[in-house]
């Protein structure tokens, strides 16, 4: 009796330190596969937030196409609302969530935008040296993206720069693509195409040269166009 005792103690003792060996290689394993995932893989889509003809997709024309390469090269399906005025960002950002808005600093609360991490793209220091020291870019919630030169007719006076930039937003589900598209829409190439499409100056100088849409003579002409009323352009 006492030896068959001794069995049934010996095989729950075996039993026990096998199950804590397995629960401890299915909690190994699970540490494994965490450290494992890529933290900067891509997710599957983006979702944009701007005026028209700010993410143009080729609809419109051929000749005008930066979401298509950006979705091949990287995997992140685009999925943009576009607006025709200003005034409707508040209220569609209320209604819907998005990860990037591209817009005027002043269209937008700052308490709904997070830092940009700047390090993580890398042609930020492409950037036009006007538009490093402005407060948006040195709050680090706006990345430039475009510009125009706003010369009031007299009496006004007192020349300014009209920019636009790419915001991230605070409950951004996409980040690495949002990260992503930031870069690609620095890219000399993508650039230029918003430049012409827009009829406004890019905001990378290398951009200013060699693309057909825009010319090599697009940015200068652009910074010295006639004077505009400067209370239409607010």
């Amino acid at each position: 009796m006492i030896r068959n005792k001794t069995v049934v103690l010996l095989l729950v003792c075996f039993v026990s330190v096998m199950l804590v060996s397995c629960q401890k290689d299915k909690q190994n394993k699970k540490v494994d596969s965490k450290e494992n995932v890529d933290p900067l893989a891509m997710e599957s889509e983006l979702a944009i937030l701007a005026l028209d003809g700010r993410v143009e997709s080729g609809k419109g024309s051929v000749a005008l196409d930066w979401v298509t390469p950006f979705e091949a090269a990287t995997g992140c399906k685009v999925k943009a609302v576009e607006l025709n005025s200003n005034d409707l960002f508040v209220t569609t950002l209320a209604r819907k969530q998005f990860d990037l808005v591209i817009a005027e600093d002043s269209f937008l609360p700052s308490e709904i935008l997070q830092k940009i991490d700047f390090s993580r793209i890398r042609s930020f220091k492409n950037l036009d040296t006007r538009f490093s020291n402005i407060s948006t870019v040195q709050k680090q919630i706006a990345l430039p993206l475009h510009w125009k030169l706003i010369k009031p007719i007299p009496p006004s006076t007192g020349s300014f720069l009209e920019i636009e930039s790419t915001h991230l937003l605070t409950n951004a589900k996409n980040p690495n693509c949002a990260y992503a598209w930031m870069e690609w829409t620095l890219s000399p190439k993508v650039q230029a195409d918003i430049a012409a499409a827009l009829d406004t100056i890019p905001v990378v100088p290398a951009a200013c040269v060699g693309n057909e849409l825009l010319g090599d003579e697009a940015c200068k002409l652009r910074a010295t166009e006639t004077p505009v009323d400067v209370t239409q352009a607010e």
